[in-house]
């Protein structure tokens, strides 16, 4: 709901404000708000589909040979960075300095530009780790996906949008690891079960006050175990990859 300016009060007590011009002002505010949520909508779409193309992309990982991952990843990476310019037409919309609430506790648009960041991270971190097999730096995804530069004004990558983001990734990772043992490679689901249990110790050690996160801090326990699970699978039946310090 739209945060209501005050609505100023007459000096004359012989000369009181109409409830006609209260009524007015509010509907009008009301009415200016809607329409910036639309052109948020509207201007964050093309985003959106940038996202979805990207994601698909990455999903082809599940069934592609090892040979193709880098390429894969390479692809979706050069769709999210594609949406630069687009991030620019976003913050031309922000009305100054209200890109957080008043009191700054989450950003004041975050309904229209959250869940497309989100889905960017998720897809840029995918890709990080495959390619780098690193955790993907906040600043480094901001840049990556065209946020947090002077061209974007005041629209930002924030901290739970990012950690939301890579959690989607860490949710992803389960599935790559089974289907990775059906394509015989054996030393990825080692790999992704390290990089989950890092990933899962990091975040334990962080006091979660938001409750999506919190809330989505527990799948990473699940993930955590389904990937251990393939790994101790493997060493069973004698495939894992010995420890390179072995």
């Amino acid at each position: 709901m739209a945060d209501l300016a005050p609505v100023p009060t007459s000096a004359s007590a012989s000369a009181p404000t109409s409830v006609d011009s209260i009524l007015t002002s509010v509907i009008s505010q009301l009415e200016t708000e809607q329409n910036l949520r639309k052109q948020l909508r509207e201007a964050i779409d093309p985003i959106d589909d940038l996202a979805r193309s990207a994601a698909t992309e990455l999903n082809r990982l599940h069934s592609a040979g090892a040979s193709e991952h880098s390429r894969i990843c390479e692809r979706a990476l050069e769709t999210v960075g594609k949406a630069h310019p687009l991030w620019i037409e976003v913050g031309k919309l922000l009305p100054k300095g209200e890109f957080y609430r008043a009191d700054r506790s989450r950003p004041r648009y975050n309904f229209a530009i959250s869940p497309v960041a989100r889905s960017l991270v998720t897809s840029i971190a995918f890709a990080r780790f495959m390619l780098h097999d690193e955790l993907v730096p906040a600043f480094t995804a901001a840049n990556i996906m065209g946020l947090g530069q002077d061209e974007t004004g005041e629209l930002q990558l924030t901290a739970d949008d990012y950690l939301l983001g890579v959690i989607g990734m860490v949710n992803e990772l389960p599935r790559l690891s089974i289907n990775a043992v059906t394509a015989q490679n054996f030393a990825l689901p080692v790999k992704i079960a390290a990089f989950v249990n890092d990933i899962f110790a990091s975040y334990s050690m962080l006091n979660l006050r938001n409750d999506i996160l919190r809330r989505k801090f527990d799948s990473l326990k699940y993930d955590l175990k389904r990937c251990e699970d393939v790994v101790y699978d493997l060493t069973l039946r004698g495939l894992a990859p010995a420890p390179a310090n072995a």
